[in-house]
């Protein structure tokens, strides 16, 4: 356990427990070493931490102390052990604070060189920039699948396979925002077959405007 100060308060992380609540040290076993996803997502995990003055944390800078190159390839194992520590510092369910982070991704993702292309998917219907993520999936992580299927006007399902980072609050976080940034109300729910597989069902407003 560590403490980590804030200008607001000071804050007890017990990393130990909340890796636990992560199952962090399975995913890391079973994540193949030769898994590996782009650099961008770190610049993602340090643009969430320095806006709430968190990136001082000690075990913060160790982990992200290297500068990471957007476009270069990182193995997977290093990011699971980083957004575990950031879930855990943003919310004291470390889920909960892994779903937030990454639903904030998608904006600032889509500010970037390399999201240029999914800011143009950005629009009252959330489905191109999903097909858009879908299509991409292979150019920022070389492990695992993704198949989008659609099932009506305002709903799709986002299958997912081998996919190692935490389905329920990554992934699902991460649709949320991509609801938030096309402008539309709408929920994301999941369900798993296993850790490692399953899919997230996303439903949108189709009257919803931005």
């Amino acid at each position: 356990m560590y403490g980590r100060a804030s200008p607001v308060e000071t804050v007890s992380i017990d990393f130990a427990r909340a890796a636990a609540d992560l199952r962090l040290e399975k995913r890391l076993h079973d994540v193949p070493t030769a898994a590996r996803m782009r650099g961008i997502f770190f610049a993602m995990l340090r643009d969430g931490l320095d806006r709430r003055n968190l990136i001082v944390v000690p075990e913060v800078r160790r982990l992200l102390s290297e500068t990471h190159k957007s476009y270069r390839f990182y193995p997977v194992s290093d990011f699971l052990e980083a957004y575990a520590l950031g879930g855990a510092l943003v919310n004291s369910d470390p889920r909960e604070g892994i779903r937030e982070l990454f639903s904030e991704n998608v904006r600032y993702f889509a500010s970037t060189w390399y999201g240029n292309a999914l800011a143009r998917f950005l629009k009252p219907d959330p489905t191109a920039a999903l097909a858009w993520l879908e299509r991409s999936r292979e150019h920022v992580a070389n492990y695992g699948k993704w198949r989008l299927e659609r099932r009506g006007p305002s709903h799709v399902i986002l299958h997912m396979f081998d996919e190692y980072f935490w389905i329920d609050s990554a992934h699902r976080g991460g649709c949320e925002g991509l609801l938030a940034a096309c402008g539309v109300a709408g929920e994301v729910h999941a369900e798993l077959d296993d850790d490692y597989n399953g899919r997230l069902h996303i439903r949108w407003d189709v009257r919803q405007r931005p």
